[in-house]
């Protein structure tokens, strides 16, 4: 890229959505931003993404990004001049077998305790939400908060509203090292020619240990490829994202339904190139999974699928974080659940490169969680290259 600059208050490493929020939110507090993608914007996690915002009641110490994401998404079309198909229709949990029944009378009342309303639902109710779902449904967890929207327009706005505020998007530009100098960041060489700078926000995903290498801070993650799919349009069915029978779904505005779900795919990753991201026969299993939830749906012909790459952190639970050595590198892993809480991390990760703390809670979502993590957890816990988490 022949006009990257030569320098910039913030670098940005990764495009997907979190590190495209990040750079509006930085760029709208005045800072010169460039924000660098290894290929196109968007075109790993967050395109492939289902579109949730999860509350997250399974994990108490992202409940405050949640609820301050959920406020964001209400005005986010707003804000950033494009739509996003934000849809605000809540989120049903199915059950179609007794493990999955009392799974969810499990999960309700921890839910409650960090303070997400959810009810459990009888099959009748949850069919009232979803008329669609089968007879075979014995029940469901519902939620009249959270919502969906779709991925490939929300990372599209955020990239279009930071480039009309003067931020840089520089794709096809991997980051190849980091430099430091007394102890803090002094700039980020590329393909294309190093940038001076003095940040450096690391959302690269399942690039991520690669980055924090540079640097010398270990970064826990493991890659993990995942498969999606989309029907043809349908008529209404439902409005609330669902989650039931091994799938996440949710109708799109268009009228598809969008599922993803199955085994994940262990895997490694290159710091510059694109990973592969072949279908498998997993298709076939999601799409019967489909079928048995919504036994209507049997004979509604797949319009596409496709496959994408994701991070996942050793707990499942989002990082942010400044560590402090060296000055001026934030972090950040959203463990494969980033899309709906993108808003929200965005302006904790601002806050921290800006004013070294966040105003929203993120307490307990640091690296120093990870202490005395072996370096082979992955091994340990027989996440290989070319496994699956089955």
């Amino acid at each position: 890229m022949s006009d990257l600059p030569r320098s910039a208050d913030v670098v940005v490493i990764g495009a997907g959505v979190l590190g495209l929020a990040a750079g509006y939110f930085l760029r709208k507090d005045g800072a010169s931003v460039v924000v660098l993608d290894k290929g196109m914007a968007g075109w790993e996690a967050s395109g492939r993404a289902t579109g949730f915002l999860s509350l997250r009641g399974e994990q108490p110490l992202e409940v405050p990004l949640a609820a301050a994401a959920e406020r964001l998404w209400a005005t986010l079309d707003d804000e950033l001049g494009t739509l996003t198909e934000w849809r605000p229709g809540g989120r049903l949990w199915v059950a179609i077998e007794p493990e999955s029944w009392a799974e969810l009378a499990q999960t309700c009342p921890l839910w409650r305790q960090a303070g997400v309303a959810v009810e459990l639902v009888d099959a009748a109710a949850a069919r009232k939400i979803a008329p669609c779902l089968g007879e075979n449904t014995i029940g469901g967890m519902h939620t009249a908060r959270g919502g969906h929207a779709n991925p490939q327009r929300t990372t599209q706005a955020f990239a279009w509203a930071f480039q009309r505020i003067g931020g840089i998007l520089a794709e096809f530009t991997p980051a190849t090292d980091i430099a430091i100098a007394g102890g803090r960041i002094a700039a980020v060489q590329t393909v294309s020619g190093a940038i001076a700078t003095s940040a450096v926000v690391a959302c690269a995903g399942p690039q991520l240990g690669h980055i924090g290498r540079m640097v010398g801070v270990e970064i826990p993650v493991a890659p993990v490829r995942l498969e999606a799919m989309v029907t043809v349009p349908l008529p209404p069915l439902f409005e609330v994202a669902m989650v039931g029978n091994g799938l996440s779904l949710r109708q799109t505005r268009r009228g598809n339904i969008h599922f993803n779900g199955g085994p994940h795919e262990w895997i490694d990753v290159s710091l510059c190139a694109e990973p592969a991201k072949p279908n498998t026969p997993i298709i076939r299993n999601m799409t019967r999974r489909l079928a048995e939830l919504f036994p209507s749906l049997a004979g509604v012909n797949a319009l596409r699928s496709w496959a994408g790459v994701i991070e996942v952190t050793p707990d499942a639970t989002v990082i942010l974080d400044r560590p402090g050595a060296p000055e001026g590198f934030v972090v950040c892993s959203a463990s494969g659940h980033g899309f709906g809480l993108a808003p929200a991390i965005g302006q904790a990760l601002a806050d921290l490169v800006v004013r070294g703390r966040s105003s929203i809670a993120i307490d307990g979502l640091g690296l120093d969680r990870f202490v005395g993590l072996p370096r082979d957890w992955r091994a340990a816990r027989s996440w290989h290259a070319g496994s699956y988490n089955t």
